[in-house]
């Protein structure tokens, strides 16, 4: 095991990543000492910190003049649920964020805007500043300078318990074959969930990786720590992933959609496969929403539809729908963009001269796309869409005779959340909701705060969550062995 023959630590955290880093920071903070076992070679998690999070009644919102509160916020986040969430568990979090971000200033982070994730949404998400440090590496750094142990290549396979069920320590394999354990008085599970295994999204999601669902698939994500906990008795708790409306692979990008091809990611046209509308397509400024709706159509697809009159439309007005943090504000060299991906034999962007030749590109019958296409032209001309009802300042007619341009949209999807149930102290917890002795949970491991959808509209929550949970099970970590030694 550890090559320096230690195999004891008050807490030992599983998993290297944005939550377990904080929790690594925060236990070693309230004075325990911590080991890290990360089963890759390398410290930092599959996003390397990530670009920054939420928080509200910050002060840099207040220097804004931002009015959002937290009791706004909470609420908010419980209705987006229909309070199916833990709200003492969504209230510590809402209650801590600002003090993190402040945290991790404190630490050398740098934050240079609090924006939007789209234009209209609320300005939650706090913005690392590009030339700061990633802030896994400001924590790793603060972990080290705090006495922290980090082992990486090392695989937990097993919690260890004691007879009255208290998790006490952890088995597992080292990078060189060589089995090891550990004693400890906390385990704190932070491994990120199991977004980089096909078989298990589709067994706890029933999405089918490559086929209705396009994610980035970090293949070290695969369930190691839910499978602990859940086998030392915790409870588990719903699964979902955290899913965006968005073109499969290589054309995705920021909102699902790549920059260049920004034109498809506004509220234009959109058919499933039998030639139908399913959507008010102005739900496209919010990508969960989105891929909840493409989701349940056949093959969980869906095809935008937009004539070249209307991109000419997009370079003379700018796009709708604009991206916080993105300089693109309207098509550039849009058609060559679409040329480019047909060259390379994309298929799921297309081009046609007329509805029947689309139709006959996308496989759906051209008569029922004739349908839809001149019943949505009536709407666009009247002002009034009655299937529908998207707001009129959206409606363009699809004009044939001009040329047409279609993209496939599909269900992305950044990672999983949720397996272990926890507390508001991020605790695990058994079936009957009792805490388990030594065991503890945080980020994607336990993240179950959005009921199925996420909620682009306050954005950064995720990786809020991860660094929020992560200080939070830390500290209940510590607080726990000190109550062992009293």
């Amino acid at each position: 095991m550890p090559d320096d023959g230690q195999s004891t630590a008050d807490v030992v955290v599983l998993g290297s990543g944005c939550a377990g880093l904080a929790a690594t920071v925060s236990a070693a903070e309230a004075g325990a000492s911590v080991l890290v076992l990360e089963k890759t070679g390398r410290i930092g998690g599959a996003i390397h910190g990530g670009a920054g999070l939420f928080a509200v009644e910050t002060r840099m919102q207040r220097d804004r003049q931002i009015p959002l509160t937290r009791d706004e916020t909470f609420h908010r986040l419980m209705e987006h649920t229909q309070w199916r969430s833990d709200a003492r568990l969504v209230s510590a979090y809402v209650e801590q964020s600002a003090d993190t971000v402040e945290w991790l200033t404190s630490m050398g982070v740098e934050f240079s805007d609090v924006v939007a994730y789209y234009l209209g949404a609320d300005p939650t998400w706090h913005y690392r500043e590009p030339d700061s440090p990633e802030i896994t590496a400001v924590l790793e750094q603060r972990a080290r300078a705090l006495g922290v142990r980090f082992r990486t290549g090392c695989r937990a396979r097993a919690l260890t318990t004691d007879t009255a069920g208290a998790v006490t320590g952890v088995t597992g394999t080292a990078a060189d074959g060589e089995s090891f354990g550990v004693d400890a008085r906390s385990v704190v599970v932070a491994t990120g969930g199991f977004g980089g295994s096909p078989e298990l999204i589709e067994k706890h999601t029933g999405y089918r990786h490559g086929s209705d669902l396009f994610s980035f698939a970090h293949p070290e994500l695969t369930g190691d720590g839910i499978a602990l906990a859940r086998a030392a008795g915790a409870a588990p708790s719903p699964t979902m992933m955290e899913t965006y409306v968005c073109l499969p692979a290589p054309y995705w990008g920021p909102g699902g959609t790549p920059p260049e091809l920004g034109s498809f990611r506004q509220p234009n046209l959109m058919v499933n496969q039998l030639g139908q509308r399913f959507m008010d397509e102005s739900v496209m400024r919010h990508p969960g929403y989105a891929s909840n709706a493409v989701r349940r159509q056949p093959g969980g697809h869906g095809l935008m539809v937009l004539s070249a009159d209307i991109n000419a439309h997009y370079e003379r007005e700018r796009w709708d729908f604009l991206m916080s943090k993105l300089p693109i504000t309207r098509p550039q060299d849009f058609d060559a963009e679409v040329s480019k991906a047909i060259a390379e034999g994309f298929p799921h962007i297309l081009r046609a001269d007329s509805v029947e030749e689309l139709a006959d590109l996308a496989g759906i019958d051209p008569h029922a796309l004739r349908a839809t296409v001149q019943a949505y032209n009536q709407a666009c001309h009247t002002g009034r869409d009655t299937l529908m009802h998207k707001p009129a300042r959206y409606l363009r007619p699809v004009e044939d005779g001009r040329t047409l341009y279609a993209a496939r949209f599909s269900v992305g999807g950044y990672g999983s959340l949720g397996g272990i149930a926890v507390d508001d102290l991020c605790r695990a917890v058994d079936p009957r909701g009792l805490p388990i002795s030594g065991l503890f949970g945080a980020g994607r491991d336990v993240n179950d705060l959005y009921g199925g959808t996420y909620p682009f509209v306050m954005s950064g929550n995720s990786t809020s969550f991860s660094y929020n949970s992560g200080r939070i099970a830390g500290r209940s970590a510590a607080l726990a062995v000190r109550a062992q030694h009293c």
